[in-house]
């Protein structure tokens, strides 16, 4: 069995998708709509100057999947060969209908979505510009401007987690979209590299590497390239995070080889230890309104999760059910934690809500660890072992929609990143 983010600690102390521009046509959808789950039918594309070979896989597929994932639409089934009229639509129960029309203009595809209610009265439209290799982004983008549409927010679509891998030899840092396409490598420090945490903006992540021998901290923009190390003076330095709100990184350092929470400025400067306990303190993480750090400790003679402000006062235990609790995440909200709890010799993932005490278990087979909280706080992503080896899965919050997102080698430390956009 694979040890926590927390034993891990314990021993160690003895290339990006071409943009695409959008046009907006209308939209009018009443918000009202989104308390209840909508029919919608989706008939193929119309297509003029391409196939529906060429935008399947890449667009119609990855579209279709999103909607029907996203918790507001389901996808009503289509008789075959039969013209769409609101008859059809009526006896197939589908309150909405979403035509899609894709034509070829130079290298560029030019997709045109129009969304319409069972009366044929126009709720949505908008035009998506792009190449060949945009086709995948633009299905997420018209997916998430669909559910923006509904309620405001535009649902994960758009959103990437990053993740460790070693499938090319060495542990890096990836990256993947929502749904698990697109795997791209960031880093090639040919060097143990783990543990990416995503920037407020999206726009930088921190992790960890041992390319110097020893761990240290880099920053790094999620388009790769230049990377920039933290030097902090202390002889460890792992699991950091970004604050929510400023640029302050909290993580996990030593003096004399005793492991405890700092906070840092992403330049080195500012550096101060929030605790001092003997004990082994690990796995900080920030509350979504960076005002409090949740954390890891030994202190009560197992590992559990403590909440202490973000100046490292008013400590407080908040795990207590289970006897080994770790790697906790805060969830969008800032109502619920998720974290690593050992259930009957397993590790699993936990859910606590925060003002009530209340928690449950998502239960699931092998080892499942190191929960990360999706942006619209509907989904998280994990690693577990259950195909014998490491990989990465998402699922709902209530433990349903289990999907495995990686396969190649062995993947760890998934990081949603904190917008959809």
């Amino acid at each position: 069995m694979r040890q926590t983010a927390f034993a891990v600690l314990a021993l160690l102390l003895f290339p990006a998708v071409p943009l695409c521009a959008q046009t907006q046509i209308t939209s009018t959808i009443d918000p009202t709509k989104a308390a209840s789950v909508l029919r919608i039918a989706i008939p193929s594309p119309e297509m003029t100057g391409v196939t529906f070979t060429d935008v399947d896989a890449p667009l119609f597929k990855p579209l279709t999947r999103d909607i029907s994932e996203s918790g507001i639409f389901a996808i009503a089934p289509l008789p075959p060969n039969v013209t769409i009229t609101p008859e059809v639509l009526q006896r197939i129960n589908a309150q909405l209908l979403l035509k899609l029309a894709v034509k070829k203009e130079g290298e560029d595809f030019v997709l045109e979505a129009r969304l319409s209610d069972a009366t044929g009265a126009p709720q949505f439209g908008k035009k998506y510009r792009g190449s060949a290799a945009a086709l995948t982004r633009i299905a997420h983008m018209v997916a998430a401007d669909l559910v923006r549409s509904l309620n405001g927010k535009p649902g994960p679509f758009l959103s990437q987690i990053a993740f460790a891998s070693d499938r090319d030899g060495h542990w890096e840092i990836w990256l993947m979209d929502w749904d698990g396409g697109n795997q791209r490598a960031i880093t090639h420090h040919g060097a143990l590299s783990i543990l990416p945490s995503w920037s407020p903006d999206n726009e930088r992540m921190v992790y960890t590497s041992f390319a110097g021998g020893t761990s240290e901290m880099y920053v790094i923009s999620r388009r790769g390239g230049a990377r920039t190390r933290i030097s902090t003076g202390l002889a460890l330095n792992t699991s950091a995070t970004f604050s929510p709100v400023s640029n302050d990184i909290a993580f996990v350092g030593s003096v004399a080889g005793n492991p405890d929470i700092y906070v840092i400025k992403d330049d080195g400067s500012n550096r101060r230890r929030l605790t001092t306990a003997s004990s082994i303190e690990s796995t900080p993480e920030w509350s979504p309104n960076g005002r409090q750090i949740s954390f890891t400790s030994g202190r009560s003679g197992s590992p559990q999760i403590y909440v202490m402000d973000a100046e490292g006062t008013n400590v407080r235990r908040i795990s207590f059910d289970g006897d080994w609790n770790d790697d906790a995440t805060w969830s969008p909200d800032g109502e619920q934690i998720a974290y690593t709890s050992r259930v009957n010799g397993r590790f699993q993932i936990r859910v606590a809500n925060l003002i009530t005490g209340e928690s449950r278990i998502l239960a699931g087979e092998g080892s499942n660890e190191q929960p990360t909280w999706s942006p619209d706080g509907k989904w998280l992503a994990f690693q577990s072992n259950r195909s014998g080896k490491w990989q990465i899965y998402r699922m709902r919050i209530d433990g349903t929609g289990i999907e495995q997102l990686t396969s190649s080698g062995e993947n760890k430390d998934p990081d949603w990143s904190k917008k959809s956009e």
